[in-house]
């Protein structure tokens, strides 16, 4: 999806800026570490999210700084600029799934269901180095939070 992503915001960059630079590993690795280590990333103090593109429920999905080591050896992974100023409600990240059907492109013909889903985070949004490991804290996923103490569903 990155890919297609790409091509597009580069022919028409003033309308496809909305999405954080991504890296698809191994074949964007050496710009990868070039970004991570620029002037501008160290300023910015910037963040990046790893996420196994062969995964699931949020296993092996991990926040990296400008040190934090990537695996050389592991294949099929993206690492996204990570969007350190989310919206947050009461404290908490979340995130909304709005769900969509397209049965034409020419006309556009789109569907949108009249229900969508918003899930939470459980425990209070934070940039404390100590609490990326924490997915409590980063990750929406319903696998995740729904182990976590205090934890209830349909709370909002």
């Amino acid at each position: 999806m990155w890919k297609n992503y790409k091509k597009l915001e580069d022919e028409f960059p003033e309308d496809f800026d909305f999405t954080p630079m991504t890296y698809i590993f191994p074949q964007d690795s050496d710009q990868f570490e070039e970004d991570r280590k620029s002037e501008e990333a160290a300023e910015d103090g910037t963040l990046w999210i790893f996420k196994p593109s062969a995964s699931s429920c949020g296993k092996g999905i991990r926040i990296v700084d400008s040190e934090s080591p990537i695996p050389g050896n592991k294949k099929g992974f993206v690492i996204s600029e990570y969007i350190a100023n989310p919206h947050i409600i009461d404290g908490l990240k979340y995130d909304l799934r709005i769900y969509v059907l397209v049965t034409n492109y020419d006309p556009l013909t789109v569907y949108i269901f009249e229900d969508g889903l918003v899930r939470f985070a459980t425990q209070p949004y934070n940039l404390n180095p100590e609490d990326f490991e924490n997915k409590f804290v980063h990750l929406t996923n319903y696998s995740i939070q729904k182990k976590a103490d205090g934890y209830s569903q349909n709370k909002f």
